[in-house]
């Protein structure tokens, strides 16, 4: 047999070998390649998903108080000292501006940094959504709390920070007898609420990625956060002026809790969702304007706008 036809039938044998191997190496890589392609995530979706998760975050500062604290201290000391008499109220609040004693509250607690919340919902009914939201952050309340002759009255959380900041400067006044520099340098100004908010959600698609979000909600462990709070205080560990009745405002119970409401728009772009709405927190309660009358602060609604950044699976 001459080399050619050996060379020939060799190769004949080889190719019957291997066209079965090429063929299942073929339809191997077929079937990886689709499998890749239903586990890649789909950007380019027309329908919504049954699932979405998002980031909300407030597009801004919250303005928890203005800084005159003169004001604060002359309200506070008026609605938690009932025996003080208008001259000495006056005359503790001007010493307290004289000694650069209320210099703590500059730059402490003027604005609440924005509140971020995670959210999910899915879908329910033709394109509606419905889901929870949760985050942490700012709280403003309305407290039950004793004054100093222990009667009791209600005050915003503004009201018992000023109240816990006013019996700290009686008790260093007395302390140090007038020793502006150490007193000045001694003084705190008490932490602002901060809780978890839960909300409620619901959402819907109507057309070309285009749809609508409202969301109602409220705090949740603001009672704890008011107890925590409560025990650091002057008062309550009994650093105070043997001439005070008692503290100036003593935080109890929580008398009412700021409800947010929301309302805005989303669009949906393949798996990326993104939203803008509009907020608002305050309270309300039937006995308000009866506290208010009393001497509580009027606690202003937060309106803020939100901004959303989530995807859709």
């Amino acid at each position: 047999m001459n080399l050619s036809l050996r060379l020939s039938l060799t190769w004949m044998l080889g190719g019957s070998l291997l066209t079965p191997f090429a063929q299942k190496l073929d339809e191997s890589l077929f079937e990886q390649s689709a499998l890749n392609k239903t586990q890649q995530w789909n950007w380019e979706q027309s329908d919504p998903g049954m699932w979405q998760v998002w980031l909300d975050v407030d597009a801004g500062l919250v303005q928890e108080f203005d800084g005159n604290t003169r004001n604060h201290v002359l309200s506070v000391g008026a609605l938690g000292h009932p025996e003080w008499s208008n001259n000495k109220l006056t005359d503790a609040v001007d010493r307290m501006g004289y000694s650069g004693f209320n210099n703590a509250v500059d730059w402490q607690g003027w604005h609440a940094p924005r509140q971020v919340r995670v959210g999910a919902a899915r879908q329910i009914w033709k394109g509606l959504s419905a889901g929870l939201q949760v985050g942490r952050g700012h709280t403003p309340a309305y407290v039950n709390c004793t004054r100093a002759d222990g009667e009791a009255v209600v005050a915003s959380w503004t009201q018992v920070r000023f109240g816990d900041f006013l019996d700290q400067y009686l008790y260093y006044d007395y302390l140090h007898n007038g020793n502006t520099w150490q007193y000045g340098n001694l003084s705190t100004f008490g932490s602002g609420l901060s809780a978890w908010t839960l909300e409620l959600v619901a959402q819907h698609e109507m057309a070309f990625g285009l749809g609508w979000t409202a969301s109602v909600g409220t705090s949740a462990g603001l009672q704890a956060a008011v107890e925590q709070e409560a025990a650091s205080m002057f008062g309550a560990q009994g650093l105070m002026d043997p001439d005070e009745l008692g503290p100036t405002l003593t935080p109890l119970t929580v008398a009412a809790s700021p409800r947010t409401v929301s309302l805005g728009c989303t669009y949906r772009m393949g798996a990326l969702l993104t939203g803008l709405s509009w907020s608002s927190t305050s309270i309300n309660s039937p006995n308000r304007n009866a506290w208010v009358a009393s001497g509580a602060e009027a606690i202003d609604p937060i309106q803020q706008v939100r901004f959303r950044l989530g995807m859709n699976f």
